[in-house]
């Protein structure tokens, strides 16, 4: 081999051997404390990433809001992606709620995206709400399907790419981690041909994207969508007397935490849950709450990029070690 190939080859490899350790070394980037401050992150904000037809048969652009580490002063070659989703129930909240979220997580050194999406439903039509959760997973497709166009610009490196939200947004998370169009089919099979595919037709998301964590806060997925398909190392955060998304298994929301967690763990897929004792479905609602949320998210998204992660249950708030 030609000498000074040989050396090339060796630099990256030094290189790469390098990043590596510098994203997996404790005191720096995606841990429970800031790596970047708050006039170091930048953003996109009111960008339109689809159009779509709403439950009343109005078009809506579908916005998003992205934020980012400044990229002339942020080193790294490629980062992370998160995307957010808020809750409300399908009929409320807006993609500010996980503004904070955002920020912070930026601030940790990931891209982050919160994004609105279509909400509402008819109260009459016994399917509105599955049609409304159908539509969320459509527009999270859509979502991901438009950063895909901004890897480059945002630079994101597509081997990280992790999505969590809250309550509804928790529940769609999870749906479009692994409700293919054939499981919706399955349990609601006229929708797509009422409400359109999941994907559009030309739609190669799944060459791009690989969804390696979730982050879900009080959410929930049916069983017969998470007993197929690979399995997704998920961190979760639920109250143990929730009625609106119970934590155990329910008939009309599915899989709560509880059997998430227990499924995972005996499949060997890593995961962490914290449990609130008599918690319903207003827990962690406090900025300190939500920072501890947030500083467990990173740490946890941070020990599948190194591959240590390491199974956890608890019943109180242990705060965030990413040393551990």
């Amino acid at each position: 081999m030609n000498y000074n190939k040989l050396l090339y080859i060796s630099y990256v490899l030094l290189t790469i051997q390098y990043a590596s350790a510098q994203i997996c070394t404790p005191e720096l980037r995606f841990t429970n404390d800031e790596y970047f401050s708050n006039n170091q992150i930048d953003s996109l904000k009111n960008i339109t990433y689809g159009e779509a037809t709403d439950y009343r048969g109005y078009s809506q652009n579908l916005k998003m809001d992205i934020y980012f580490p400044n990229t002339d002063i942020d080193i790294a070659e490629k980062r992370p992606f998160i995307l957010l989703i808020h809750g409300g129930g399908f009929t409320g909240g807006n993609r500010q709620r996980m503004t904070y979220h955002s920020v912070e997580l930026s601030k940790r050194g990931f891209v982050v995206a919160t994004i609105s999406y279509r909400l509402g439903y008819d109260s009459e039509d016994f399917g509105g709400v599955q049609k409304a959760a159908y539509r969320a997973q459509q527009d999270a497709n859509s979502a991901l399907s438009y950063i895909a166009t901004q890897i480059e610009k945002l630079k994101i490196d597509t081997s990280w790419i992790f999505i969590g939200g809250s309550s509804a947004g928790a529940i769609t998370s999870l749906s479009t981690s692994y409700a293919s169009q054939g499981e919706w089919n399955q349990i609601v099979p006229l929708f797509e041909s009422e409400l359109g595919p999941l994907q559009s037709s030309d739609n190669s998301l799944n060459e791009i994207f690989t969804i390696k964590g979730i982050y879900n806060f009080m959410g929930a997925i049916p069983p017969v969508v998470f007993s197929s398909g690979d399995l997704i190392p998920t961190i979760s955060f639920h109250g143990d007397l929730d009625t609106t998304v119970p934590i155990g298994k329910n008939i009309m929301t599915g899989l709560g935490s509880r059997p998430i967690h227990k499924i995972l763990t005996e499949a060997g897929i890593c995961n962490d849950l914290t449990i609130v004792p008599n918690g319903g479905h207003d827990i962690y609602r406090s900025k300190s709450d939500i920072d501890f949320r947030i500083n467990r998210v990173a740490c946890f998204f941070k020990s599948l990029i190194c591959n240590t992660c390491a199974d956890f249950m608890a019943e109180e708030s242990i705060p965030a070690d990413c040393t551990k």
